[in-house]
C-alpha cells in the first residue's frame, strides 16, 4: 500500500524566497528630458517585492519638479549649493525604509523591464554587499568615449572579493553610483564619504570588500548613460578622482596596488585596440587622453602640496579636506524627520 501522504510530502518544494524590498534613489536637477522616459522604464520593471522612491532635488528649474509629482513622488527639496556626491546620497539614503537601496542617476534609463530584478537578484547570496551594472552609451557619443565605456563596463560577468594574501588592483574598488545598488545595513556601517569630491561609491565598495564580503559587477543590469569628455574633463576628473582616492586611503593600501601600474595597463590596451584596427588617429588621441588623465592623478594625489586657489581653478567643486581627528569622517548628521519637505527648510 502507498503512503500517499508520505509522497506528497517529499514533493512539496520550499515555499519561494521573497524578493527583497527595495527603494531606489534618484537624486536630480534639471532632468526632465531624461526622466520622463526613465520613470517609465522604473515603473515597467517586472520586480515582484515592494519598491519605493526615494527623490532628492537640487534646484531644477526646468519641470522636473512637477513631473514628479505629477507620478505621486513628493521630492525632498534642497538648494542647489548643498548637493554634494557623498552628504546628498547619505540624505536620500536616510530617508529609506527598505533592504536594498538602488542608486540610479536621473539620466540612466533602463534597457528592459529586467533591469531591477537583475540589480538585485545577487543579493540572494547573503555574503554579497554591492553589486553595480553595465553603462551603454547612447547615439551622438565618439568613439574614444564608446570605447572607454566598453571597456569599463563590459560584458562579463564579475565576483569580486578581497582574498587575505593574494594580490589586488584598484580595479577591485571600481564602482558606480549611476546604477548599482547596495544593503542597507551596510549604507548604516560605512556611508558614502563626504570628505571627497568625488568616488563616494568606491568608499562603500572598498569598505564592503575589506569586510571579506563580495561585490558584483552584473553586465545584465544595464542603463543607458554616458557623457562626452573633453582632454580637459579627462583631466580634471582625474584630479577629482585622484584628490578622493587619496582621502580615503586607497592610493596608500597595498592590497590595492599601484595606480601606476593600473594606468598603464589602460594605456597598452586602448593602444593595442586601435592600433590593431589601423585607427591610428584614435590610437594617438587615446595616447593623449592618458597622457592627461596620468597628469591629473599625479597632481591630485598631492593634494596635500599644492595651493587651494590651483586646485580650485581645476575643479569648482574642490573643498579642503576636513581636519583629521584620528578617524575616517564621513562628516553625516541624519535629519532629523523621515519626512521629505515640500521645500527647502519646510516639512
Amino acid at each position: 500500500m502507498t503512503d500517499h501522504h508520505k509522497a506528497d510530502s517529499a514533493d512539496i518544494s520550499p515555499a519561494p524566497k521573497k524578493p527583497c524590498s527595495v527603494s531606489i534613489l534618484l537624486l536630480m536637477k534639471n532632468e526632465l528630458n531624461n526622466i520622463r522616459e526613465g520613470y517609465e522604464r522604473i515603473c515597467a520593471q517586472d520586480y515582484e517585492g515592494p519598491v519605493q522612491i526615494i527623490y532628492i532635488d537640487s534646484g531644477s528649474t526646468d519641470g522636473t519638479v512637477e513631473f514628479m509629482r505629477e507620478q505621486g513622488v513628493e521630492p525632498h527639496i534642497i538648494p542647489p549649493v548643498e548637493f554634494h556626491h557623498g552628504r546628498t546620497r547619505n540624505l536620500a539614503a536616510s530617508l529609506a525604509d527598505n533592504e536594498i537601496l538602488v542608486l540610479l542617476s536621473g539620466d540612466a534609463i533602463p534597457t528592459n523591464n529586467q533591469w531591477l530584478s537583475r540589480l538585485v537578484a545577487p543579493f540572494e547570496d547573503s555574503k554579497v554587499g554591492g553589486v553595480y551594472g553595465k553603462q551603454l552609451a547612447r547615439e551622438g557619443i565618439g568613439p574614444l568615449r564608446v570605447h572607454g565605456m566598453q571597456y569599463t563596463f563590459s560584458d562579463e560577468r564579475e565576483i569580486r572579493q578581497m582574498i587575505p594574501g593574494q594580490p589586488g588592483s584598484l580595479r577591485m574598488v571600481r564602482f558606480s553610483n549611476a546604477n548599482s545598488a547596495i544593503r542597507a545595513n551596510l549604507w548604516e556601517r560605512f556611508k558614502f564619504h563626504e570628505n571627497v569630491i568625488v568616488a563616494e561609491d568606491h568608499w562603500i565598495c572598498y569598505n564592503i570588500l575589506k569586510q571579506g564580503m563580495k561585490v558584483i559587477y552584473e553586465p545584465e543590469a544595464a542603463v543607458y548613460h554616458c557623457h562626452e569628455r573633453s582632454v580637459w574633463g579627462e583631466f580634471r576628473f582625474a584630479v577629482e578622482n585622484a584628490i578622493s582616492l587619496k582621502r580615503m586611503g586607497m592610493f596608500d593600501d597595498p592590497a590595492l596596488g599601484s595606480e601606476l601600474s593600473y594606468g598603464l595597463d589602460r594605456v597598452k590596451y586602448d593602444w593595442n585596440y586601435f592600433t590593431r584596427r589601423r585607427e591610428y588617429g584614435l590610437a594617438v588621441k587615446s595616447f593623449v587622453i592618458s597622457g592627461a588623465k596620468c597628469a591629473g592623478v599625479q597632481l591630485g594625489k598631492r593634494e596635500a602640496v599644492m595651493p587651494s586657489w590651483v586646485m580650485r581653478r581645476i575643479t569648482h567643486a574642490y573643498e579642503k579636506p576636513a581636519p583629521p581627528t584620528g578617524e575616517v569622517e564621513t562628516h553625516y548628521s541624519p535629519p532629523v524627520s523621515k519626512k521629505a519637505p515640500d521645500s527647502p527648510g519646510g516639512s
